[in-house]
């Protein structure tokens, strides 16, 4: 026994002095992964963001067609914007979100109904834009790399160039009218409203991103295969009409509901300075829509000389009625140049 243990001593021994002895001169193959802690450590960060400002000089204008007369507006916007970017590297897509906003409009208006024209001195157009982007044909070699996909998005839009007054008559009641004694004509003042419409819209369409790393290039094409519209049109889209003993105008302002479809695009080259961009391109939005127009006339009749001693000593009366009419065609679109100052984090 005393024999046998001292062998089995002696085996453990040797084999403990050949196990340090490999330990010590073997080399895994560079192919063999190495502990676990490091398996899942990325050679690259695999998500980055890019923020920034952005001025668009847009072009816009406003259609609307009713009763065979034609609304229509044209105007210059000078906008600000701001936008984020959140690019996850490891799936393909991103975030991105912009908003702007301007309270710097001028332009021109016309309306053949009234009909009238004038100057657009005030006003706003505000837009927030929501996308969703995969794109899952990526090429990458080195620096340079290019990548494109699909984008599912929102938008809100309000477009609003304000008229100035007296686009209808301001009429709620009798004691808005009064009547002239020596003819028995009425006379009443007049108000507008801004022209504010409001877009809520689906965003489907492509987008392609190309870099090669001094350069880069971004495209996107989105269709918007269903929007929804409101708001208030300042357009009198009913002409006041005297016919002979009384006289029929619209009292208020038009507000409009429908729905309509469209096409967004936007092109942007730029060159990369670190980890600031500068890029300048190009956007146009369109729309086109129908839908209802909802408005009130008032009818206002003469005044009456009861004792024909031709003074009108008797006013006449003022009747309200609403309408509703659809909207024979309907269009409004933006376009313009834009120029971007951006930074990469």
């Amino acid at each position: 026994m005393r024999h046998l243990g001292l062998g089995l001593l002696v085996s453990v021994a040797a084999m403990g002095s050949a196990s340090v002895a490999l330990a010590a001169e073997y080399i895994p193959p560079p192919e063999m992964r190495g502990t676990y802690n490091s398996w899942d450590e990325p050679t690259e960060p695999l998500m980055d963001f890019e923020a920034g400002v952005r001025y668009w000089y847009s072009v816009g204008a406003q259609d609307v067609g009713l009763f065979g007369y034609d609304f229509t507006a044209n105007d210059t916007a000078h906008v600000a914007e701001a936008f984020l970017r959140l690019n996850d590297r490891a799936t393909n897509s991103y975030l991105k979100a912009y908003g702007g906003y301007s309270g710097l409009i001028s332009g021109t208006y016309s309306n053949t109904a009234t009909p009238s024209s004038g100057t657009i001195i005030d006003g706003r157009v505000a837009y927030a834009v929501a996308d969703f982007g995969y794109q899952p044909l990526t090429w990458e070699d080195g620096d340079n790399r290019a990548a494109f996909g699909g984008i599912v998005g929102y938008q809100y839009w309000n477009d609003a160039p304000d008229m100035g007054r007296g686009n209808y008559a301001a009429i709620n009641s009798a004691s808005d009218v009064s009547w002239n004694p020596a003819n028995g004509e009425a006379t009443y003042g007049g108000d507008s409203s801004i022209n504010s419409l409001n877009i809520n819209a689906l965003r489907l369409g492509v987008s392609g991103d190309v870099d090669f790393g001094a350069l880069n290039l971004s495209a996107e094409v989105a269709a918007i295969p269903y929007a929804m519209i409101s708001g208030t049109s300042a357009a009198a889209l009913y002409p006041t009409t005297d016919f002979g003993t009384y006289v029929r105008t619209q009292s208020g302002p038009t507000s409009f509901e429908g729905s309509g479809f469209g096409a967004t695009g936007e092109l942007m080259l730029g060159t990369k300075l670190d980890n600031w961009n500068f890029r300048i391109g190009g956007r146009a939005w369109y729309l086109n829509g129908r839908g209802e127009a909802r408005y009130e006339v008032a009818t206002i009749t003469d005044g009456i000389d009861t004792d024909a001693d031709t003074i009108f000593d008797q006013d006449g009366t003022v009747s309200l009625q609403d309408y509703v009419s659809d909207i024979d065609a309907f269009s409004m679109w933006r376009y313009g140049i834009l120029a971007e100052i951006s930074v990469d984090f």
